[in-house]
């Protein structure tokens, strides 16, 4: 939803402005730290343009067998070919090396060779040990274990399973195995049970607040045990219980904005966390130790009420067109507790943030050379498609890789390939694998 309206409202470009002759890190806080909020100068230091070229993109190849509806992961395999998730038709799909002809391992028909489940997750493909892959299977609360062929191989129990929903949630960044076997995702802190802070005998809605943070976990299959690695900044979630005579609603409150930190792991095991406040990023190292990179270049870009206004609007209208979908409730006996039907509603516009957060939900992800390839929620730059930042271990913006219009980046391969997701309409996609031109 958030990538949408991030389109959907322009947020791709913005008019150019005045740039500043760069300043020392230490000289440019002192200097901002000394400005009102909302000083000119201020926001011309935070609008800092980066140098750095950008790259086309070349030796594009497509397929176009009418398998797909929505690539959301792929994992490359030794022989060439890739296996691909289209968590929006429930199905795992296995390409040859020229992508032109696919093979069906998983999907929802009876008489398929294994059961997709219910359930479609863009993070349920995760690269294993060697070449192997592990598939979430929602269903059977277990791993599926796919072998370099794209075979599946044997079943995995998960150390946790009631973690498996965060493991496949690709919007909070995607699950990874480190160099020692053991599963890094992100979870959620569980609140105590209890009455929400906002709790009112007199008033029938009460606001429950999860925390605004979360930790990046690590299951351990040797010893079967979960522990917390570090601790992100997430946004602060929210639900209202709205309580009747005879029913309870939970509503679920949606920010069209979020700002947190984002996350993922280098090859080398390292965890790189880019954070949402400044657009810099800190690096945890295998050895536990902690160290931070210069902010990096960023389009800040302010947001007015009017636009505010316009995201509630927007997210208003999704809802109304999402339940005027849904059938009508069955009728309720006499007396007899009622379901009613779960809305969902924006946050107020106060809540939303004053700039556009520099990273987009769960777009951080680290190629085989150990670069973070970062997509900004705003760059003047952009042309018709995305354009990512790309990061190197020191922490600058080496390059930045614009994408075709309509593409989205799903995955990496050997040698500088990248898979690309080309939806071109609600019920059909392709794949494409390209390589950056340098």
């Amino acid at each position: 939803m958030v990538f949408a309206l991030l389109l959907s409202l322009g947020v791709t470009t913005f008019a150019p402005v005045t740039v500043r002759p760069a300043l020392s890190p230490a000289a440019e806080a002192l200097l901002v730290a000394q400005q009102p909020p909302g000083d000119s100068l201020r926001d011309s230091l935070r609008a800092t343009r980066s140098t750095a070229p950008i790259r086309q993109l070349a030796q594009v190849v497509a397929s176009d067998t009418g398998l797909l509806m929505d690539v959301s992961a792929v994992r490359h395999l030794p022989n060439g070919g890739v296996i691909v998730n289209d968590s929006k038709r429930r199905q795992l799909v296995v390409f040859d090396s020229a992508l032109r002809t696919g093979r069906v391992i998983s999907d929802t028909t009876s008489n398929s060779p294994n059961p997709y489940g219910v359930r479609g997750t863009g993070g349920s493909l995760i690269p294993y040990v060697g070449d192997s892959t592990l598939f979430v299977d929602f269903d059977s609360q277990a791993f599926l274990v796919i072998d370099a062929e794209g075979n599946f191989a044997r079943v995995m129990a998960p150390v946790r399973a009631s973690d498996l929903f965060y493991v496949g949630d690709a919007t909070n960044g995607r699950a990874v195995f480190d160099p020692q076997g053991r599963l890094l995702y992100r979870g959620i802190r569980r609140l105590r049970m209890g009455q929400p802070p906002s709790f009112n005998p007199a008033d029938p809605r009460k606001i429950l607040a999860q925390p605004d943070s979360a930790p990046i976990l690590r299951m351990d299959f040797d010893k079967r045990t979960v522990d917390t690695v570090v601790m992100i900044k997430t946004p602060v979630q929210k639900q209202i219980q709205v309580t009747g005579s005879n029913f309870i609603l939970w509503m679920q409150m949606i920010n069209p904005l979020p700002s947190s930190d984002e996350w993922t792991q280098l090859p080398d095991g390292t965890i790189a966390i880019v954070r949402g406040q400044d657009y810099h990023v800190d690096w945890l190292s295998t050895d536990g130790k902690l160290t931070s990179s210069p902010r990096m270049p960023f389009d800040w870009r302010r947001i007015t009420r009017e636009q505010k206004l316009a995201m509630v609007d927007s997210v208003k209208r999704m809802e109304n067109e999402r339940l005027a979908k849904l059938p009508p409730p069955p009728p309720a006996a006499p007396g007899s507790f009622q379901i009613p039907r779960q809305r969902n509603e924006p946050v107020d516009p106060e809540d939303l943030p004053d700039y556009y957060p520099p990273v987009r939900q769960g777009q951080v992800r680290a190629d085989p050379l150990g670069r973070l390839w970062i997509l900004p929620s705003t760059s003047r730059d952009a042309k018709a498609g995305l354009l990512y930042d790309v990061v190197d271990r020191s922490g600058q913006v080496v390059e930045r890789v614009q994408l075709p219009e309509g593409r989205t980046l799903v995955g990496f391969g050997p040698a500088g390939t990248l898979y690309l997701n080309h939806v071109q309409s609600p019920e059909r996609a392709t794949l494409e694998r390209a390589i950056v031109e340098r």
